[in-house]
């Protein structure tokens, strides 16, 4: 079936064109006027025709810590494509007693004809013997190419040390593997001397986990990235002081990072409300938030993602109200990432349509190495198609539809989503979902 998206303002390689598309077979087929009759016409006037958007970082179908996480792989991406993120990259982590294939082959067995946007994953070793060694060079050559590892959470089994690391470095590195770290320095963490600290304050969690400690790992990733000339990619960065260093070092190596709205739009003083053990997440939330977003508008930021951890409301507050460290840690956002994304440029809409295309869509396609079919309009590419109009009237910004405390109350969005296309087919009409039981996304890669 032939589509054409006409009459739109489209974000094209790096430009505004009035132009129309044509969509065929599940690809873009030609940009430009007088491209022929079609099947069915898709109306963008007034509207910004944009690639269907990337989240990088989205955490669903999984249990972390105590608690299952409130969305799964279908609402996951349900909320998703209703708010333009047509591609979203979960994590896989080998467990106790487990292989990482067998983890793999789990999360696909979660995922599989459930979701509504297209989904990769993130692969975390945690066991490095010769048959994990093997099994890691296979699961390369089977196309996942992203890594994520820790510089902390000892505790939890996902502690990489420097040797660790450069191991995986030097044997992952040539096969092409892309790194992303999280950045905490461990020793750092664990010297905090909680004694004279009231761990019944939320506000606490921003002194066991220090700026400081952000800053001096990522000055040690970068510097043995280096060494080692492996690509690195540090996930949600907070701070002011680590996102200055991640960009003068992208002069002499390959290094993107990333930050999420909540280090853009909320801070600390969240922490201080009655309620605010519901706004913990790691890193926390900081200070310095008007020159940290104007670093976002400078371009610090290769890109953003919203790390989406969304806890059941009674999960979230199942806590002893004496010590915050058992709070379930990590907040809801995936369906907020356009809209807060957009705000940052909001005063320019032409550039904002353009830099949510870079930084939404493109390079974090270019990072997960899905380049070639995302993050572009470019014929040949997958026809993942937003159609946006600025003015549309106020509505809240909705990060989850699960029952999870909203990590952004208050904060309302004019950005309508007309249609969203997934591989050319209309999933999204007027905000809402075309078809509930049809899923439109696929798996990368398509197999192994």
């Amino acid at each position: 079936m032939k589509t054409l998206v006409a009459n739109g303002r489209v974000a094209l390689d790096g430009r505004i064109e009035e132009t129309d598309l044509l969509l065929e077979g599940g690809r873009v087929a030609a940009a430009g006027r007088g491209l022929g009759p079609a099947d069915r016409v898709v109306d963008a006037a007034g509207c910004f025709v944009l690639p269907g958007l990337v989240d990088f970082h989205v955490h669903v179908g999984d249990r972390i810590g105590r608690f299952e996480l409130a969305d799964d792989y279908e609402s996951g991406t349900r909320v998703a494509v209703k708010n333009g993120v047509t591609t979203i990259c979960a994590f896989v982590t080998q467990g106790p007693g487990q292989s990482l294939g067998e983890a793999l082959r789990a999360a696909r067995a979660r995922a599989e004809g459930r979701c509504h946007a297209d989904v990769a994953w993130h692969l975390t070793p945690t066991r490095f013997e010769a048959a994990d060694w093997k099994e890691m060079e296979e699961l390369v050559r089977a196309g996942h190419r992203t890594f994520k590892l820790y510089t902390t959470y000892r505790a939890a089994g996902l502690f990489s040390e420097g040797e660790r690391l450069e191991e995986l470095f030097g044997r992952l590195g040539p096969l092409g593997v892309r790194f992303l770290l999280h950045c905490e320095d461990d020793a750092l963490l664990s010297s905090v001397e909680t004694s004279s600290l009231d761990l019944s304050r939320a506000r606490v969690h921003a002194q066991l986990r220090p700026e400081a400690a952000e800053v001096a790992s990522v000055e040690a990733l970068l510097s043995l990235a280096a060494r080692r000339g492996v690509p690195l990619h540090v996930v949600h960065v907070s701070t002011v002081g680590a996102a200055e260093r991640i960009r003068d070092a992208r002069a002499r190596q390959d290094v993107t990072a990333e930050t999420c709205p909540q280090y853009l739009w909320l801070d600390e003083s969240w922490l201080d409300r009655p309620d605010g053990h519901r706004w913990l997440c790691s890193p926390p939330l900081r200070g310095d938030r008007a020159r940290f977003r104007e670093l976002a508008r400078e371009g610090a930021f290769d890109f953003f993602a919203t790390d989406h951890c969304a806890f059941l409301r009674a999960d979230k507050d199942d806590w002893d109200g004496r010590d915050v460290r058992i709070v379930a840690n990590g907040l809801p956002g995936v369906g907020g990432l356009l809209h807060h994304a957009w705000r940052l440029w909001a005063d320019d809409p032409d550039r904002a349509a353009l830099e949510v295309a870079l930084r939404l869509s493109k390079n974090p396609a270019a990072r997960l190495g899905l380049d070639d079919r995302k993050g572009s309009l470019r014929p040949g590419h997958d026809a993942d198609v937003v159609v946006l109009d600025p003015a549309g009237p106020a509505r809240p910004v909705r990060s989850t539809e699960s029952d999870a405390w909203e990590a952004f109350p208050g904060f309302t969005s004019n950005l309508a989503l007309r249609h969203v296309l997934v591989h050319g087919e209309p999933v999204v009409e007027g905000g809402a979902l075309v078809d509930g039981e049809t899923r439109r996304g696929q798996i990368h890669p398509t197999a192994e």
